[in-house]
């Protein structure tokens, strides 16, 4: 999968979680995090500062991975490519 990040047109390119992978290591400041508080990090991100709800779930990095990319895709963050 290839998407575009709507903010500063950065394309990822992989699976799910490799996008996710890739948004966590360029995000600053947040290397200690596990990938999993990542996304729960950048869920409330984009809660508090664009006032946008993503509905992100999932038990395992993968799942919440993929329901991450997802609600990105749905919410106009992302486009895919």
């Amino acid at each position: 999968m290839r998407i575009r990040m709507m903010a500063d047109g950065r394309v990822l390119e992989g699976t799910a979680k490799q996008i996710a992978e890739a948004m966590h290591a360029l995000a600053f400041g947040q290397e200690n995090r596990t990938l999993s508080e990542y996304i729960d990090w950048a869920v409330d991100q984009a809660r508090r500062m664009n006032e946008i709800d993503m509905q992100v779930e999932g038990d395992t990095d993968d799942e919440k991975a993929k329901s991450l990319v997802r609600a990105m895709l749905e919410a106009g963050l992302a486009e895919r490519l």
